[in-house]
């Protein structure tokens, strides 16, 4: 087998997670080299102690073969893990197009399930579709923390299932990482979106968490998974004829404290947030689908004038 080169674009929570097990796991592997895009403080300190990656009861440090500043510095991959938040995507798009070709493989683990799209359409690689389920985070500069350690990477194409897939898939179980490949991923990662997106605007909306919305805004955050399943149809994607009832019942398993990335992010006030990813991709696409999107339309409305500026 010659050497495969797996770059990491993105060292988040995710990115980084997924990662420092994969750095960890293959650094005195000699067919395999791990190499990590990171810059600033996080990057400086992964070059000189390593990548810390906490999870549970285990604690790692991951020494990637390299660490670059820019994706550009990669050079040509075999494989890249892409972990970046979803509205850096198009820049990353750009400098992506300067070191893939046709025998490069993206894995894209984006928050929504636009970043796909535009990938595969965008670039000459081959794109897979991919999510994921954890909670991680950047700690501090050279530290990602998994408390849980929970954690679980799904991807493939509706198209088939190839060996180059289950090669990937047998490298990352290899690293630890509970993965699978499936047919199915548009339904799986259409699950997904609709959770965290009808959740992301409704905690925002409301300035509250999980528990009080499913609380006292039922029958809204209803409405927002009966709009939001009703745009994946449209799409073509074949969701089960209850997949109301099963998001409103993933929801209300969430701790009630609980919150999302998206509200927290409007309570700091930041300026780039999640608001296009969760909202503004499904009003696109409902009103390109003719699919009906109120909801979505009346709280995106409100919200895109609190971004960065966020009234408590």
């Amino acid at each position: 087998m010659s050497k495969v080169n797996i770059g990491v674009i993105g060292l988040g929570g995710v990115g980084g997670f997924y990662g420092g097990l994969l750095a960890h796991h293959f650094e005195d592997e000699e067919q395999v080299d791990i190499h990590f895009v990171a810059r600033g403080a996080h990057g400086e300190q992964i070059k000189r102690h390593g990548l810390t990656v906490q999870s549970k009861d285990r604690v790692i440090v991951a020494k990637p073969a390299r660490v670059v500043e820019n994706v550009q510095d990669l050079g040509e991959m075999n494989f890249i893990l892409l972990c970046t938040k979803e509205y850096d995507l198009d820049e990353v798009i750009v400098d992506l197009k300067e070191i893939v070709s046709k025998n490069t493989v993206i894995l894209p683990l984006l928050n929504g399930v636009e970043a796909f799209e535009k990938l595969d359409r965008e670039l000459e690689a081959e794109v897979w579709q991919g999510c994921t389920y954890m909670v991680s985070r950047l700690k501090e500069p050279g530290v990602i923390d998994n408390p849980s350690g929970r954690q679980k990477i799904v991807f493939g194409r509706t198209e088939r299932i190839t060996p180059l897939m289950l090669q990937v898939n047998h490298l990352l179980q290899a690293a630890g990482i509970t993965s699978f490949c499936t047919q199915d991923i548009a339904k799986e990662v259409w699950e997904k979106y609709i959770l965290v997106s009808s959740s992301a605007v409704a905690t925002t909306f409301y300035n509250c968490s999980f528990g009080v919305v499913m609380r006292d805004h039922t029958a809204t955050i209803r409405t927002l998974v009966t709009e939001a399943s009703a745009v994946a149809q449209a799409k073509g994607v074949h969701l089960t004829e209850d997949i109301v009832e099963v998001i409103m019942e993933r929801l209300a398993a969430i701790p009630f404290d609980s919150t999302t990335s998206m509200h927290s992010d409007f309570t700091s006030n930041k300026v780039q947030t999640e608001l296009e990813v969760m909202a503004g991709y499904l009003i696109r696409e409902g009103k390109r689908l003719q699919t009906e999107v109120q909801t979505y339309q009346k709280m995106y409305a409100t919200l895109k004038d609190k971004q960065g500026n966020y009234t408590l």
